[in-house]
């Protein structure tokens, strides 16, 4: 019991050390979590969903920029009485994807935008069927917060050729989403 005790103490002393790692351009860990909100034509497939994401990040010494690779699950609803021609149902899809990192303002708490590219797979017919994977787009802006060790960001996402266009053929239409979420980073 003392020995927990004494190792959470040290996870809690050693933390804003490891948050620091980030402002002084190492390596970082990161895990989060929060929604995934649609838009447009993805709103007429599904709803909003919640997400999971890793993240790992590398920085540049004395330099503004870093490179940071994500994996993202997500789930989205589904829309009921769609006005699309093909109704999706509930959909899940996984995202990797790798991000160039430009710390836009201060040393400390500070405002970061993030744009990349990566690979989704996309299943919206459910458990036991086939996904489909393509091209994913990102970009966003996030705030890190050293006091917490955390981050929160919102990010633009754009899933080529993921919905059925309006005469319902599957896989002709962009669903564009957007994750909002806070993690923390080790």
């Amino acid at each position: 019991m003392r020995l927990s005790i004494i190792a959470a103490a040290l996870l809690v002393v050693a933390a804003p050390g490891a948050a620091s790692a980030q402002r002084d351009d190492q390596f970082v860990f990161g895990i989060g979590g929060g929604a995934t909100f649609t838009s447009d034509v993805a709103r007429d497939n599904h709803t909003t969903g919640a997400h999971g994401i890793l993240s790992w990040g590398i920085g540049m010494v004395d330099s503004p920029w870093g490179i940071r690779f994500d994996g993202m699950y997500s789930s989205l609803g589904d829309a009921k009485g769609s006005p699309s021609p093909v109704d999706q149902g509930s959909a899940k899809f996984f995202l990797l994807g790798g991000n160039g990192v430009f710390n836009i303002y201060g040393s400390n708490t500070h405002l970061y935008a993030l744009g990349g590219i990566g690979g989704y797979w996309y299943n919206p017919n459910g458990p036991g069927t086939s996904s489909k994977n393509d091209l994913a787009i990102q970009g966003g802006l996030g705030l890190f917060l050293p006091f917490s060790n955390s981050f929160i960001e919102v990010k633009v996402l754009n899933l080529y050729r993921a919905l059925p266009n309006d005469a319902g053929v599957k896989g002709k239409q962009s669903a564009r989403l957007f994750p909002v979420t806070l993690g923390i980073l080790f």
